[in-house]
């Protein structure tokens, strides 16, 4: 479930939109905690989650993944749907149903290479039987925090290539102007004082490399002979 993207930065206006996307859900749908998580392993942080008094679940929590209900719709990616942990034998012994915490709607979350970002989950206290309309809902919202992942990835990637075409840029620089070259053998000084080979000067400073051969003048030169 490890990602390279795992600890991305996500940008603080997208992150308020999430809040705002947690909140709006959480009054929809009546229930005590809506959350994303985000997955870091081996804990799970609740990266946002609702603004209400009863909510188990504040933004920040971080909680061991052994167990609970996210890190199973995270390993399966599918959708997990708990109506009530107390009557389900698969969930009745497990660390988040002994905390009091007996129903569960989440999914997982994508990055757009496919790796797993985290979850988007609702939890309830109570029995609660998930109907059509909280489904569709979350899954909506699912996509919509996909669709920012999606552009969180492409502006780090326009970063990356800004970066290096920056580098470039200022390699570029080092060769304009003037370069002080021997007459003799060639070699050009650095802006150091030392004397380097014209091959390495250029190779250092633009990135190319020499292939050695001899021009026809040179082999009348050296070799008369042949």
């Amino acid at each position: 479930m490890s990602s390279k993207f795992s600890y991305a930065t996500i940008p603080s206006h997208i992150a308020e939109v999430w809040q705002q996307v947690v909140n709006v859900i959480s009054d929809l749908i009546s229930v005590p905690s809506v959350m994303i998580n985000r997955l870091e392993p081996p804990d799970l942080e609740v990266f946002r989650s609702n603004m209400s008094l009863n909510n188990p679940f504040p933004s920040g929590t971080r909680m061991k993944m052994a167990g609970i209900y996210c890190e199973t719709a995270a390993k399966k990616r599918q959708k997990i749907q708990v109506h009530d942990a107390r009557k389900d034998p698969v969930w009745a012994d497990s660390p988040t149903a002994k905390a009091g915490i007996f129903a569960y709607l989440g999914y997982p979350v994508f990055w757009p290479n496919g790796d797993v970002f985290g979850t988007l989950c609702a939890i309830d206290v109570k029995e609660n039987k998930w109907g059509t309309r909280q489904e569709n809902l979350l899954n909506t919202f699912k996509d919509a925090i996909e669709a920012h992942l999606a552009l969180v990835d492409t502006m780090a990637c326009l970063d990356k290539k800004n970066r290096e075409l920056e580098c470039t840029l200022s390699e570029a620089k080092t060769l304009r102007g003037l370069l002080p070259i021997c007459a003799s053998c060639k070699k050009i000084r650095d802006d150091k004082g030392y004397w380097n080979q014209i091959e390495s000067y250029i190779g250092e400073h633009a990135g190319v490399k020499f292939s050695h051969g001899i021009c026809p003048d040179c082999e009348r030169d050296l070799y008369p002979e042949l």
